[in-house]
């Protein structure tokens, strides 16, 4: 499980979410967002969680039906492509 991540950001409100590891196989991945952190799952498993301050950050990415992700494992060559695609959940803070 990790807990950092990086953020791209592009023009006109993209986003795309840089994590630190190779995600677990699944079906489906899905980010979950509130406006104090993001918790990544593959499946129905939690495999990262990752507390974060910033409006345009939770703005970009609640404002995505999808987000594409970039694993980017340390010591590995960044890819030059959106290695998964989540969906986005947004949930209010607890």
């Amino acid at each position: 499980m990790f807990d950092s991540c990086d953020f791209l950001l592009g023009k006109d409100q993209t986003i795309i979410i840089v994590i630190p590891e190779k995600l677990p196989r699944a079906e489906t991945y899905t980010v979950s967002v509130t406006d104090k952190n993001i918790v990544f799952k593959a499946g129905q498993n939690n495999v990262g969680e990752v507390p974060y301050q910033g409006e345009e950050v939770y703005k970009r990415i609640a404002g995505n039906i999808q987000i594409g992700l970039v694993e980017y494992p340390p010591y590995s060559r960044f890819p030059d492509h959106i290695t998964q695609v989540a969906y986005v959940e947004v949930r209010r803070a607890a």
